[in-house]
């Protein structure tokens, strides 16, 4: 074959090639992310005991949690416990972390600076999640401070080579879908096209409303819906997957959250009948994550690894110690491959 053929028969290659490789780079990586919480403080460390109510070492418990973490109450800031964490999620299989956070001047903002190396440092991604809102132009001034601060950290997750953001919830409980686009003409006007924004939606009909909003929609309050009588659980829950994923169509990502139990009636603030999730010896959480597994989402989203007040917690606890890690290592392998 001479050269000249060869060159002619490489470049229809490519040619041919070329519409199929576009798209595989387009696809999302798979990803198992886990919400994470760096809000407690020890009287040790920081001085006063911080989202740790009453602590009892002796009976192993804590006033507004119903379970009790292996070792102990523990100080978000403190190194050694975030390097210990970043190592148990890692070999969990899970991929990343979305860490709460509640604006520049809290501590989980302190936190966040401590997480990116530790979680960098076990190959781990992170971003944050937004749960403060108070206008607007807040939201657009905090994302905006944690993309100049923060977002070029290597650790950082990305999609589509750009850092993403969350939001929760509250971002449309306070500002509602209007105050959003104002905030996102901010944010553009700024740093036009820098960030992917994943937003809430609760409901398939949320889904609709906002999608064309957001880069991206999750849920996380996810216990009401799984707390609900099922005539027949199984079919509820292929249904239930089925049908969100399906709903994401068309956005940039789509996503999947899952949830081992919860149970928040210690808290002093939450009253009436409230929603709660047997563990079932850990067969809810392993159900859950066949189904979303099954759905075909591109993240699937585990609350939580640390909101010990809802008992949401795959962290390990006196009570079922490292089982819902187990579970994650084996199921984040079925759905990763």
């Amino acid at each position: 074959m001479t050269t000249s053929r060869r060159k002619l028969l490489a470049a229809l290659t490519a040619t041919t090639l070329w519409p199929f490789t576009a798209f595989a780079q387009k696809l999302p990586q798979k990803e198992v992310l886990v919400f994470y919480y760096g809000w407690y403080g020890t009287k040790a460390r920081t001085g006063q005991n911080i989202h740790w109510l009453n602590p009892d070492p002796a009976r192993q418990h804590i006033a507004d949690s119903p379970d009790y973490p292996v070792g102990g109450p523990y100080d978000s800031l403190d190194p050694a416990v975030i390097a210990r964490q970043m190592v148990q999620i890692k070999a969990a299989g899970i991929t990343g972390l979305i860490v709460s956070w509640w604006g520049q001047t809290d501590r989980t903002n302190d936190q966040l600076r401590l997480m990116l190396d530790a979680a960098g440092a076990q190959g781990l991604k992170v971003t944050a999640y937004i749960e403060q809102v108070s206008s607007a132009g807040g939201v657009a001034a905090d994302t905006l401070y944690l993309h100049q601060k923060y977002m070029r950290h290597p650790a950082w997750l990305r999609r589509d080579n750009k850092p993403v953001i969350m939001y929760f919830d509250r971002l449309m409980q306070t500002i509602g879908l209007d105050g959003w686009h104002e905030a996102h003409k901010l944010i553009e006007k700024d740093a036009p096209d820098a960030m992917r924004f994943i937003g809430t939606a609760n409901t398939l009909k949320e889904i609709a409303a906002r999608k064309s909003s957001f880069d991206g929609l999750h849920i996380y309050s996810q216990q009401f819906e799984g707390a609900e009588f099922r005539l027949i659980p199984a079919l509820w829950r292929a249904r239930y997957y089925r049908e969100w994923v399906r709903a994401q169509q068309g956005a940039r990502v789509t996503t999947a959250t899952i949830l081992p139990g919860y149970d928040d009636r210690r808290l002093p603030d939450r009253k009436g009948k409230r929603p709660v999730i047997e563990r079932e010896d850990g067969e809810s959480f392993r159900r859950l994550w066949k189904a979303a597994i099954k759905a075909k989402p591109d993240w699937i989203l585990i609350v939580s690894f640390n909101e010990w007040h809802e008992a949401s917690q795959i962290e390990p606890s006196t009570a079922f110690g490292t089982r819902e890690l187990d579970t994650c290592r084996e199921m984040s392998a079925q759905f990763l491959k």
